[in-house]
This record gives C-alpha cells, structure tokens and sequence, in this order.
C-alpha cells in the first residue's frame, strides 16, 4: 500500500481530521484527549454506516482491530486502515509484529507504550489536538481533533559536540567518523543510546540515530535530554541513506524524497529506511558510487563527496 490519506469523522458533537502518510502512525496523548472517542466513533460508523448519524470521509476503506479480529481482517483485506486502541493485549506480540510486517496496509496505533517490536518513524508520532471549530464551521459547538507532530528530527543545538554517538557501526558510523574524527563511537543499535549517553564521560553530545525506525525510543530519549545535566543533541534524519540521496551526489526524482509515500510500498518495505537504501543499492549497482549499509565506500569520504553530504546536515551541527 502507497499513498497519502485524509481521513474525517465527525458527528454533531465531533469532528476528527488525520493524515497518514506511512504503514504505521502512533498516536499518543493523555486520558481525555479524544483518542479513545475515534475509535468509540469508527466502530460505531461500521456497525451501522446509515443510521449512526455518523460521517466517515476516506479514500481507503477504515476498520478498528479488536483482540477478536485482528488476525483474520489483516489477513481477508487488502489495503485497508486499520485503528488499534491502547489496552489491546494482541499489540505488543511478536506475532502482531509479524503480521504487520509488509502487510499492504497501514496502522494507526493509540498506544503511550514503548512497542519496540514495531519499526515507526520518529515523525509519525502525534497528539490530538483539539480547539472548536469557530472560523472552520457553521456550528462552534462542535469539537475539532486534529493531529500535532510530537517530535521533529532535531532536537538541540551542539556544534562542537565532545563526543558523537550513532546508533548503529555500519557505513553511516564510518561517514560520521570521518566528519567527526577521534569522537564517533556506535552504540551498537537504538536500543543501547540510553545506555551509551548515560555513560558518556563528556558533556556535549550529539546523538545521531536513523528516524524512520527509532520511534519506539523517542520519548524515553526526549525524558533523559530534558532531565540530564548534560548537553545532548539529537539528529534523526530518515537514515544516513537518505542523506546520500539529498546530496546529489546520486541521481533520483525529486517526487522520492519530496513525496516518499508515493513510492515506499508498505508490503515491499517496513520502513522507508529500507527504502532509500533499496534505492541507494539499485541506482549504484556496478557504479564507482556502489553502495554497501555494511561496509562504506570510499566514494562517499573523498573530499568533495563528504562535503555535499554534510551540506544536508543542520548547519549548527556542520563541523
């Protein structure tokens, strides 16, 4: 499944409006914000569409999963948006991860856990913001709900950081450590960046992870950055793939960066970092640029490579 959705439902007393864009959005919020009303709502329409008084405005077709459904809907529908409500035991299961993995559907999950069975985008995280609808509507009385990003992909400002801890030791570490020689250390996956910020020696740190999959750690990340005496910064750019891509130093539409939905199939790829490295791999295969996640080519540390690619890095952070 591809593509970007617009989905509204409202009935006279509330009116939802969501975006989505990607095989997995998480909505999070406290009790009370109107979350849990979505799906009240949702599964309401769907048991009786004409007389529920309720409107539902989507492109693709929209269902609830419950913990007695969920398997056999993802598996009789095809691209499909389906809502899970928090308290679902079904959601942290490894078989619940199995099931979403490149399933050509898209999920919207309203869960405050952690769920690091699951890869999400660091920007595919919301709240629910709601306001009434005056200068939007005929009737103010009416309650308006719609999405706020949570996080964006940087968060801090360090340019000259003491040490520089990337999430993983493959070819995006070996770029970083030559743009930050005798600093980058690998914390050896996303799961460990707590653990390597807490033990750092040093008080300047700047953190890079790859956003598309490290959604699962954002809010424990933003609780220690606003907590620790330290300074640390966090750069999550998709993935150091993508960064590849938006230097120029490859060739590619501009519509695959600018409107990825479009082209990052949910049944071809968890998440778009696997995309953009697909793309990485396919467009340099046999080229002197050939790429490898493993192990990085020098093609991309010579001097004027390196230098097209820190160009796509927030300047504050530009060594």
């Amino acid at each position: 499944m591809v593509g970007r959705y617009d989905i509204e439902l409202y009935n006279n007393k509330v009116h939802y409006h969501l975006n989505i864009k990607r095989n997995i959005t998480v909505l999070r919020g406290d009790s009370a914000s109107g979350k849990s009303e979505f799906i009240r709502l949702l599964s309401a329409y769907n048991a009786n569409p004409e007389s529920s008084g309720i409107t539902l405005i989507s492109e693709k077709a929209c269902s609830v999963l419950t913990e007695e459904n969920w398997k056999l809907f993802i598996e009789s529908y095809n691209e499909r948006i389906f809502f899970i409500d928090e308290g679902n035991t079904f959601l942290a299961t490894e078989e619940f991860a199995k099931a979403v993995k490149k399933a050509d559907h898209y999920f919207v999950i309203i869960s405050r856990e952690r769920l690091p069975q699951l890869s999400y985008s660091v920007e595919e995280i919301y709240g629910l913001r709601e306001g009434d609808e005056a200068g939007k509507y005929r009737n103010a009385t009416r309650i308006y709900n719609e999405m706020y990003q949570l996080y964006n992909n940087q968060l801090g400002n360090i340019a000259e950081p003491e040490v520089v801890i990337t999430e993983d030791s493959n070819s995006g570490c070996e770029f970083f450590c030559e743009v930050y020689p005798d600093k980058c250390i690998s914390a050896g996956g996303k799961s460990n960046i707590q653990g390597k910020i807490v033990g750092a020696k040093e008080n300047q740190i700047l953190t890079i992870v790859d956003g598309a999959a490290f959604g699962p750690e954002m809010q424990a990340c933003m609780e220690l950055i606003k907590t620790s005496p330290k300074s640390i910064s966090l750069y999550a750019p998709e993935s150091f793939e993508y960064l590849i891509l938006k230097s120029g130093l490859i060739e590619v539409p501009k519509d695959i960066l600018e409107e990825t939905w479009n082209y990052a199939d949910s049944k071809e790829f968890c998440s778009w970092e696997e995309y953009y490295t697909a793309e990485l791999s396919d467009r340099t295969r046999n080229g002197v640029g050939q790429y490898s996640k493993k192990k990085l080519n020098k093609y991309y540390i010579t001097k004027g490579n390196l230098d097209k690619i820190c160009k796509c890095l927030p300047w504050k952070m530009v060594p």
